[in-house]
């Protein structure tokens, strides 16, 4: 088999996977749209549980989408809940930890470096201030472009692992057990192919869903509504489809039939 992974293949893996995946799994697409619009409703009290609602109807969807993409039953249309669901809520759940874990190293990684810059160019530098803060980050000369880099490279690190880790949920479903860091390998060497796969994949529901917040400002909040579940259909019913299935199309060419199913986590 041929391990690389080119841009254009994968992009036409995910488009053309599209129509089969939707009309296989139509009943978990809508289900999860329904879900995730009804959480945009829900009072801010009941955060954490519009958060869970929002979780479940991401397994419910994927969990039909890998399924189909691995030849597995996928129930009533897609509309069922089992193993590769549970699986598949608890990748969320680890990577998301791992994420947070991550990103908490990163705010005190970044914090230290711009308390260091701000009393470098700021002697007298008082940290309870926020003029204190401006004053002294706003200056010119390398402590302050590290400053300003810093969060950059954090971020870009988030999103580097987030891509490192996205065919956790193809390999769990395939290999019928939770796969997270144990997937990490397999987008080695391959990680800007599909970042920008998913990029070019991502396009046409970014460009949409700009014009249509251009509309909602001219039409007022009332327009909220509408764009909150246009973000859904797109989200449910185009971007998780074809997604899945270009992560499915880098699985399969990356992936070594050797590897043993003992290996969890």
């Amino acid at each position: 088999m041929d391990r690389s992974v080119a841009i254009g293949a994968t992009v036409r893996a995910g488009v053309a996977g599209l129509g089969p995946s939707v009309r296989a799994c139509w009943a978990a697409l809508l289900t999860a749209v329904v879900i995730s619009v009804l959480t945009r409703v829900l009072p801010p009290s009941v955060s954490g549980l519009a958060l869970l609602a929002e979780i479940i109807a991401i397994a419910l969807a994927l969990g039909a989408l890998y399924r189909h993409a691995f030849g597995k039953s996928v129930g009533l249309a897609g509309l069922r809940w089992g193993l590769d669901e549970w699986r598949l809520l608890g990748v969320q759940l680890l990577i998301a930890a791992f994420l947070l874990v991550v990103t908490a190293v990163l705010i005190l990684v970044v914090g230290a470096i711009a308390l260091g810059v701000a009393r470098a160019n700021a002697p007298g530098f008082d940290a309870t201030s926020s003029q204190a803060w401006r004053d002294a980050l706003a200056g010119s000369g390398p402590g302050t472009i590290v400053a300003g880099a810093a969060p950059l490279l954090g971020l870009a690190l988030l999103l580097w692992l987030a891509v490192r880790l996205s065919l956790a949920a193809a390999a769990s479903v395939d290999q019928s057990g939770v796969r997270v860091l144990s997937a990490f390998p397999l987008t080695r060497g391959v990680a800007l192919q599909v970042l920008v796969a998913g990029a070019l994949l991502a396009a046409p529901v970014a460009a949409l869903l700009a014009a249509f917040n251009l509309v909602g400002r001219w039409a007022g909040p009332g327009f909220d509504g509408v764009l909150a579940a246009l973000g859904a259909v797109f989200g449910y019913v185009y971007l998780a489809p074809v997604w899945t299935g270009a992560l499915v199309h880098v699985y399969r060419c990356r992936h070594a039939p050797a590897v043993s199913p003992s290996r969890d986590v």
